[in-house]
């Protein structure tokens, strides 16, 4: 059970207390369960357990601005080579911050602790530059769950990296994240790539606008379904165009030589201030949309990077799974927050996503289960069905 799911939340109080006792004598009293709430029941994280990266640092933000939940959080990144918050990670805190009204300590470089207690999600216009090649998808990743409860529409520029190791690149985002992420009611209006960031070099442009929801609903993904067709993008910045096409021929190779002869792979060359390529598969089902990319280097082949994105991809659709490992995870915490019963299957269940499943259960009371099914898994939860009403009560109560 998590550690403030003993008493009412802060929100469910302060809507109880405003129909039985005067304005004066709510304001005294939600005075006392505030500091209660914010030092007693803050919710604590070791942030080094299991995977130990910065999907614990990102999940407990988007918790605990949704949830009004105070967090404190422990070991950072403890166990990476530069342990503790980095540009992005700082970023991520940023922002949410600012969407959350929230107070920070810790909030430093390298920092390996942060105490985070949020108020009240503001809709409107907000723009965060990482400074860096940091991910950018990630700083959206944090805020995503705050703007789907915002009071008001959202929109958010961000400057960093577009397409960077250890993150979901840009287009990978817009073609397989958000179709899927529509299944659950929300959605972006608008989700568009200004220029492309690259290592080290950084400084891409992202844009997005969303409409909230009064509710996430439920989704069941366990099987894709029949293979509509095999697509992609492949892109490159201050490279020659035989880049991106020697990328996406040797994927299609591949791809034919194991049956799949008609494969769509878009070639873009997109401005940057730095150079960089990328391949992006999606296998789109009838139910769902599997994914596996890849990053050019300096010394690596074009041929390679198309090897590795086609060969992912037909590991991933092999699974017979609906999600691919990246997806399922990230798809997480809207099954956490949703209405009702949600079930996926994922391609492998990587450390990530049992660390990630791990950290939903230190905020929410709904419990994950997970069945190992040979070349895949299943996970399935009955989210708590927070309601973007609960808490704008909350925030009318803060502000007697």
């Amino acid at each position: 059970m998590s550690p403030n799911s003993q008493l009412p939340s802060l929100h469910q109080s302060q809507a109880i207390l405003m129909n039985m006792i005067s304005a004066k004598e709510i304001s005294l009293i939600i005075y006392i369960y505030s500091y209660i709430y914010n030092t007693v029941l803050m919710i604590e994280i070791k942030a080094d357990e299991m995977e130990g990266g910065g999907q614990i640092l990102r999940s407990s933000l988007s918790l605990s601005s949704v949830l009004h939940a105070p967090v404190k959080l422990f070991n950072i990144r403890a166990k990476r080579a530069k342990p503790g918050m980095q540009a992005q990670h700082l970023t991520g805190v940023q922002a949410a911050s600012m969407m959350a009204d929230a107070q920070t300590q810790g909030f430093a470089k390298g920092s390996t602790e942060l105490a985070y207690s949020p108020s009240s999600i503001h809709g409107g216009d907000f723009r965060f530059n990482v400074g860096t090649a940091g991910s950018s998808m990630l700083v959206l990743q944090t805020i995503l769950p705050l703007a789907a409860f915002a009071p008001s529409d959202v929109s958010i520029k961000i400057i960093g990296g577009t397409h960077v190791a250890w993150s979901p690149n840009f287009n990978y985002v817009k073609e397989v994240f958000f179709p899927l992420l529509k299944k659950t009611g929300f959605s972006p209006s608008s989700f568009g790539l200004e220029r492309a960031g690259w290592y080290p070099k950084g400084g891409g442009s992202v844009t997005f606008s969303s409409k909230p929801v009064d509710y996430l609903q439920s989704i069941n993904l366990e099987s894709p379904g029949k293979l509509l067709k095999i697509c992609g993008v492949s892109c490159c910045s201050n490279l020659p165009d035989i880049v991106a096409e020697r990328q996406a021929e040797s994927a299609k190779q591949i791809l034919g030589e194991n049956g799949y002869g008609d494969v769509e792979i878009e070639k873009q060359v997109l401005p940057s201030p730095s150079k960089g390529s990328a391949l992006t598969l999606y296998a789109v089902c009838e139910n769902s949309i599997l994914s596996a990319s890849s990053l050019g280097a300096l010394g690596k082949k074009s041929e390679k990077v198309g090897e590795e994105a086609a060969k992912g991809l037909l590991a991933e659709m092999t699974s017979c799974a609906a999600l691919d490992r990246h997806t399922g995870d990230q798809l997480l915490i809207y099954m956490a927050l949703a209405k009702g019963e949600s079930s996926v299957t994922v391609g492998e269940l990587t450390p990530h996503i049992k660390t990630n499943i791990w950290v939903l259960e230190q905020f929410v009371d709904a419990r994950f289960r997970v069945e190992e099914l040979g070349n895949h898994a299943r996970i399935a939860v009955k989210g708590i069905g927070l309601e973007r009403s609960q808490l704008r009560s909350a925030e009318q109560a803060q502000r007697i």
